[in-house]
């Protein structure tokens, strides 16, 4: 099952990024202009990661729960990584629809690669 994700910024720019069902790596990896955003997301019922890198300023990196932002970089940076497991603090926050986006607040563009992982995955 697929699912399309979009996010609009309040400048107007937007990107589109396809999800799959759970089990199914999902990324990312393009040009992001400032001010523009990218998105994964996929189901996940037992555990959840996001990674991501960013070249030139870095990016700014979300985790959202059912639409929820449940983790963000607060800035920009060049690498991040953020998981919840049932065994981590903060624990897993329970099965749902899960997203990662990276949204470049710089000045300049900014190359990310980015991917979410769910449940057998990692």
């Amino acid at each position: 099952m697929k699912k399309l994700i979009l996010v609009a910024l309040a400048a107007g720019a937007a990107v589109v990024a396809a999800g799959t069902s759970a089990s199914a790596q999902v990324g990312w990896g393009g040009t992001l202009t400032p001010g523009s955003v990218a998105c994964v997301g996929q189901h996940a019922n037992t555990q959840v990661r996001g990674d991501g890198t960013a070249t030139a300023d870095g990016a700014k990196f979300f985790m959202y729960k059912n639409g929820v932002q449940i983790y963000t970089t607060g800035g920009r940076v060049s690498g991040w990584a953020k998981e919840f497991k049932a065994n981590t603090y903060p624990p897993f926050p329970g099965a749902d629809d899960y997203t990662v986006c990276a949204k470049n607040t710089g000045t300049q563009n900014t190359l990310v690669n980015f991917y979410i992982l769910s449940d057998g995955e990692f």
